[in-house]
């Protein structure tokens, strides 16, 4: 379903058109359903503009409607408690039942540019299912090698870039000394990634050890950090989990300086706002505020005095710790090397492609979060357990360390698969189609760490961990997990017994 927003958007050129005809066309070829809600062509009716009225009524007409509709009412306490009780003008009334139709799964998605909707949806846990235009796109557009690549991240020093790149204009408008800020930290490190037109697509600048007091409601006292200057992502990227590969990058940098907490500073968007969203994933969490308003956000990598973590927290909060012992399963999960290049891009051996030098990017190799999909004949895996994955065919190692998040046994259909894995699977919409005509087991995982050492099939076999090549999943002994982690030489500062 589209909201009327995006009509209007397309008839005042406001917001990247190109994105709105791809998606266009991408729902049409796909041969999905584009819907209106009755509600949206009364609002396009009363619009005070006649030109746009005029053209966006035509552009509405186009469209099928909603039939019988469901509309919220106070029966329905979840939803009017978070939602129907602000409605207060006929405007909120009317994104109020876009949004139920939602809710109430007579629609699977809404194509919204309005961002007070997109807040409500993520209050009432439909956030993936209300998208902007260009994660719309992003979320129909087929997946493959020559459209998505990761590891197109460059380490450049900040004087390599252009102050006046779109992306970071919101910065400008938020921060009036930003462009006098940048001429100081010329020299500085940055992450960067690439548009092909030359604009920056994603950006993280850091700031190692920095060791100050932090903000003023409270105050924190001063010790080492990783301060995040700027981590930006631009509109053309959103959906490229870019957010999560800079964190992660974020995250790495963090352990080769020794440092235990890493920290950014951002103003809140109480309507909508992304990188709250996106951080509160990985564990930073609300710390302090500055006087000005600004919030501060900390994360720790490990458990601080006081700290008593669930495997489920740990894995959230202080990413990449994670749960350890024998009360902790293990499991060897073997890939197969096409599938391993797409899901583990850090690999040191993998082989970039071409459209990673362009500067495209493979989402679920950016992704900390990522998705397996499998036939195996197992159903012994629960969330918290430890995944080792193995490269079979080519290098035949150990590389990999996961753990499990989430785990759905005998999936049959695909677009509940798709609705699940979202951009985190290696599989295409069409690929899972084809792997869900069998019952199917979705494996919901962190990617925490590539072994410092790969373990090779000859090493495993001859130290009684495996006694053949592994055809399918199969679960470790703590014996052989003992050996794996320390052949492999797993960094045990992050691991939590």
């Amino acid at each position: 379903m589209i909201d009327t927003n995006v009509f209007i958007t397309r008839e005042q050129n406001r917001v990247i058109p190109e994105a709105l005809q791809e998606l266009e066309n991408l729902l049409k070829t796909a041969g999905h359903n584009i819907l209106v809600h009755p509600l949206s062509e009364v609002e396009v009716q009363n619009h005070e503009d006649e030109q746009i009225r005029k053209k966006s009524q035509s552009k509405i007409a186009t469209y099928a409607k909603l039939t019988f509709p469901p509309y919220p009412s106070s029966d329905d306490d979840h939803f009017y408690d978070k939602v129907n009780g602000s409605a207060d003008s006929d405007r909120e009334q009317v994104d109020n039942a876009l949004l139920y139709a939602v809710y109430d799964q007579r629609v699977d998605l809404l194509i919204t540019e309005d961002q007070p909707m997109h807040t409500k949806a993520d209050l009432l846990g439909i956030a993936d299912k209300v998208l902007t235009i260009e994660e719309g796109a992003a979320h129909f557009r087929e997946k493959d090698d020559e459209l998505r690549s990761p590891v197109s991240i460059q380490k450049v020093t900040v004087d390599e870039l252009d102050v006046d790149d779109p992306i970071f204009d919101s910065l400008k408008t938020e921060y009036g000394n930003f462009e006098s800020w940048f001429a100081g930290i010329a020299d500085r490190d940055a992450w960067v990634n690439w548009n092909e037109d030359g604009t920056l697509g994603a950006v993280l600048i850091l700031k190692d050890n920095e060791a100050e007091e932090l903000g003023v409601d409270p105050t924190l006292d001063p010790k080492a950090r990783l301060k995040i200057s700027t981590l930006k992502v631009s509109e053309r990227k959103r959906g490229s989990k870019a957010g999560e590969l800079l964190i992660s990058l974020a995250v790495r940098e963090a352990i080769n300086y020794g440092l235990e907490e890493i920290y950014l500073t951002h103003y809140i968007d109480e309507e909508s706002d992304y990188l709250v969203k996106l951080i509160s994933k990985y564990g930073f969490q609300h710390a302090s505020n500055e006087k000005d308003g600004e919030t501060v956000f900390v994360k720790r990598l490990t458990p601080g005095p006081g700290d008593n973590p669930d495997p489920l927290e740990t894995i959230i909060r202080f990413y990449p710790s994670f749960h350890d012992g024998p009360n902790i399963q293990k499991f060897l999960i073997p890939i197969q090397p096409r599938w391993h290049n797409k899901l583990f891009a850090t690999y040191d051996k993998r082989q970039p492609t071409l459209s990673e030098v362009t500067g495209q990017f493979i989402p679920e190799s950016n992704a900390i979060k990522k998705a397996y999909l499998t036939h195996a004949n197992i159903r012994r895996i629960e969330p918290a357990d430890i995944l080792v994955f193995y490269r079979s065919h080519d290098h035949k190692e150990v590389t990999s360390l996961g753990v499990c998040e989430q785990v759905e046994y005998g999936m049959e259909d695909p677009d509940e698969i798709m609705e699940l894995v979202g951009r985190r699977s290696v599989f295409s919409v069409s690929e899972i189609e084809d792997v869900a005509q069998s019952p199917t087991t979705v494996l919901l995982f962190k990617w925490h760490f590539d072994f410092a050492d790969p373990i090779r099939y000859r090493v495993l076999r001859d130290e009684d961990i495996l006694a053949g090549p592994p055809q399918t999943i199969q679960q470790l002994d703590e014996s052989a997990y003992e050996k794996i982690k320390e052949l492999g030489d797993i960094d045990e500062r992050f691991i939590v017994n």
